[in-house]
């Protein structure tokens, strides 16, 4: 659909070239174009190119040119540019576009100083926001930094755009004006909204700078204008990196962001009731079972009692576990049956299929070498439990390891 809009859009052009005394166009004219559109939406610059080259040989219409020099400039098909650019010289000599892609072709054949006098004199003759920035280009490739800003400045004081701002700010960082650099991107902010480059820009600057409320402030502005989740989670990350957790609870309530991250917020300040229902609704949106398995965790480990919904958990825990669900649930629900003593046998189960899947963890180890104790199986967990020991030392951990230390004392006692 592209190409064909924009051959209408093209054609259009030239019927009214056409209405203006250029002669008609030839037949087949219309194919070419389509095929120099399509060659160009390809990324084909070369073959766009010369496709354009050819309608200006047959028909001298001066878009054609332009487009093929255009073209091949893109690929830095010198070569096939150059004889096109002094014709264009000698063909539209008022006409800036030829003089500037003349200039490029200078540079390129790394004549600078009569670059830099070509492009003194069209900005001499047209002051143009173009014809600045170029000049301006030459003093920076030639590191005359304070010239090349004088330029820009100028281009950018007729031509107020993002891409001369960026290059201004790159400007003002090398002759050590960084706040210059930070005080202009932030006007264009304010005036014109948080653009992704210039904003982007201000980050990088403040990131170097080690201003982390300056970059927390930009991603929040960037937030504002565009709701990307990408940015939200970056936002919610610094946050974090500060310490501010509830400020960053606060912010993935408020923009509806990243929900899977404020159920873990809620868990991790032990906001049971919350995580429970924003499962629920979560549940509800998509049918994933996985929310239930949480549900389940957060009615677990929120209740004082833990025995009287033990019922109400196990029934969530049967509904939509499965073999092929996260270790994290299988070894939980396996540890709730072995520690209150439900179905040992089937929490061990769920234990070593969670430990097919994550065969190194302690905690699962620490499941299995549980539900062994409670078979009686001392030595056994012993010996596993010893390996954790090497990962792990928390409360419950070392509580296990005596309980089996003792039982196998008795045991040993009883032989």
């Amino acid at each position: 659909m592209y190409r064909y809009i924009a051959a209408v859009i093209l054609l259009s052009v030239l019927c009214l070239a056409n209405q203006s005394g250029i002669k008609e166009r030839f037949k087949g004219e219309d194919f070419l174009i389509l095929q120099a559109l399509d060659a160009q939406k390809r990324g084909d610059g070369n073959t766009s190119g010369m496709l354009y080259k050819e309608l200006y040989n047959k028909t001298d219409d001066e878009i054609y040119i332009k487009n093929s020099i255009q073209l091949f400039l893109g690929v830095n098909n010198w070569n096939e540019a150059k004889p096109l650019i002094k014709k264009g010289l000698e063909e539209y000599p008022k006409d800036s576009d030829y003089h500037r892609f003349n200039i490029a072709l200078v540079v390129n054949e790394g004549n600078i100083s009569e670059a830099l006098k070509l492009a003194e004199e069209l900005v001499k003759h047209e002051k143009t926001a173009q014809n600045m920035q170029l000049l301006g280009a030459i003093y920076f490739y030639q590191q005359r930094y304070n010239m090349a800003l004088k330029y820009f400045e100028g281009a950018y004081n007729l031509e107020a755009s993002e891409h001369l701002l960026i290059q201004m700010a790159e400007l003002y960082i090398k002759l050590n004006q960084t706040s210059k650099a930070l005080a202009q991107l932030e006007t264009y902010a304010r005036l014109n909204g948080c653009t992704r480059l210039v904003c982007y820009k201000l980050i990088d600057i403040y990131g170097k700078e080690k201003n982390i409320d300056g970059v927390l402030n930009v991603y929040k502005k960037l937030y504002a204008a565009f709701k990307d989740s990408n940015e939200a989670q970056k936002i919610f990350e610094i946050l974090m990196f500060q310490n501010k957790q509830n400020e960053a609870v606060e912010f993935l309530e408020k923009s509806g962001s990243n929900q899977d991250i404020l159920i873990e917020m809620y868990t991790f300040q032990k906001q049971y009731d919350k995580a429970i229902k924003l499962a629920d609704t979560l549940y509800k949106e998509t049918n994933n079972g996985e929310y239930v398995l949480k549900m389940a965790i957060y009615e677990y480990e929120g209740a004082q009692n833990k025995s009287s919904i033990l019922q109400s958990v196990s029934e969530k825990f049967e509904r939509y576990i499965t073999d092929e669900s996260d270790a994290l649930y299988l070894n939980y629900y396996g540890y709730l049956l072995i520690n209150h003593d439900v179905d040992i046998v089937k929490g061990i189960d769920f234990v070593q299929k969670a430990l097919k899947l994550e065969p190194d963890s302690p905690y699962y180890q620490d499941s299995l070498a549980w539900g062994l104790y409670k078979q009686n199986r001392c030595k056994e967990a012993l010996e596993i439990m010893k390996k954790v020991l090497e990962q792990l030392n928390d409360k419950e951990v070392m509580e296990h390891f005596e309980a089996m230390k003792l039982c196998e004392i008795k045991n040993t006692e009883t032989e």
